[in-house]
């Protein structure tokens, strides 16, 4: 067997990529998933923020062709994505007590995002309490960006997955891909399945699955990623008191992140799953300082929670995307990072993987960064 392009990963980054691929007159793209599409770190329940606010600066040229791309995503794939452009906010406790933001830094960091493209503002104290009625006295402001807000993780890549298929990509699911074989001039030659079915590579392969591509790299390459794989925990809460919460929320210093399901709360924030299972302790704290915010939500109830879904984290807690040796990509170490920036991602890897080449646009994401 023999595919021009080979993708390694059946979720959003892989399928984008495949999509993009084959939109450009790719007539050979093949994604193989060790599971079934979707089946990882891009699936799940609720929604995840499609957010600009407080990224790393590096990543808002990327987010701002994002912001262009998302809202008419689901007319392009002709399937829904769940996307809603609600706005998100960073709330601001005060003056920093120690490191470099707090209130006296907002205006800066939203003079900065304003400047690269992602229109900011600075919420006073009274603004945030006409938009958060009921929320902690500790809280004297926020940064607030209109452009941002969720979309369905599940839905999406499904979508991009089934737009890819349209197109003619084949997408070979409960296959792993065990090993990648190098030729004489260093580039990938082929891959191989746990089924010991060796897949020549006509043109390039992407790595795209996650967690795994630690491995696949360091026996093809020698080059050992500086990444490891983490278990981000999310639950879904209930309240006998309606949320006041209407739009995507964070905090500065406060591990939180709070998004609307209906009547339903969905709570993350960075809080960390134990080898997959939910962490209980974690699951608390985090409920916590959802309270110490939101006060009022004082009988909360978990309907669920999930820490199953690993992702994986670089050294520098940037995404780690390009080209390795001549015919190899990857597209890996997320860091709760490549959600909002897929669409943008895949259109230039889609072209980087066709000419076989960099591209300018992730230059800051390269792997060589650590060499």
């Amino acid at each position: 067997m023999k595919s021009d392009f080979i993708i390694v990963g059946g979720g959003v980054h892989g399928m984008a990529a495949a999509y993009n691929l084959a939109l450009r007159g790719a007539e050979s793209v093949l994604v193989i998933e060790a599971d079934t599409v979707a089946s990882g770190a891009s699936g799940g329940f609720g929604q995840r923020g499609v957010r600009a606010n407080r990224r790393d600066l590096r990543e808002l040229p990327l987010m701002r062709e994002a912001n262009e791309i998302w809202p008419t995503l689901h007319e392009e794939l002709r399937a829904p994505t769940g996307y809603d452009r609600t706005g998100g906010a960073y709330l601001i406790d005060g003056p920093a007590k120690n490191g470099f933001k707090g209130i006296h830094a907002a205006e800066t960091y939203a003079r900065v995002q304003s400047a690269l493209g992602i229109a900011t503002e600075t919420w006073t104290r009274d603004k945030v309490r006409e938009i958060y009625p009921g929320i902690s006295d500790d809280v004297h402001g926020a940064s607030f960006v209109p452009t941002d807000g969720v979309a369905s993780h599940e839905a999406t890549t499904i979508a991009f997955a089934n737009a890819a298929r349209r197109l003619g990509v084949q997408v070979l699911e409960h296959t792993r891909v065990t090993s990648v074989e190098t030729g004489a001039d260093g580039g990938v030659a082929a891959v191989v399945t746990s089924t010991e079915q060796r897949i020549v590579v006509g043109v390039s392969v992407l790595l795209a699955n996650n967690t795994g591509v630690r491995d696949l790299v360091l026996d093809a390459t020698g080059v050992d990623l500086p990444m490891w794989p983490i278990y981000p925990q999310g639950a879904r809460l209930s309240s006998s008191t309606a949320a006041r919460i209407p739009i995507l929320t964070g905090h500065e210093t406060r591990s939180l992140s709070v998004k609307m399901l209906g009547d339903e709360i969905m709570l993350t924030g960075g809080w960390r799953g134990k080898n997959a299972t939910v962490d209980q302790a974690n699951l608390r704290d985090n409920i916590a300082v959802l309270q110490s915010v939101f006060p009022y939500l004082d009988d909360l109830a978990v309907i669920s929670a999930d820490a199953s879904r690993a992702e994986s984290a670089s050294v520098d807690q940037l995404p780690i995307i390009g080209r390795l040796v001549p015919n190899l990509y990857v597209a890996t170490g997320w860091s709760g990072h490549g959600w909002a920036i897929a669409p943008a991602v895949a259109r230039h890897l889609a072209g980087a993987l066709l000419a076989n080449s960099e591209a300018a646009a992730l230059a800051a994401f390269r792997p060589s960064r650590f060499h």
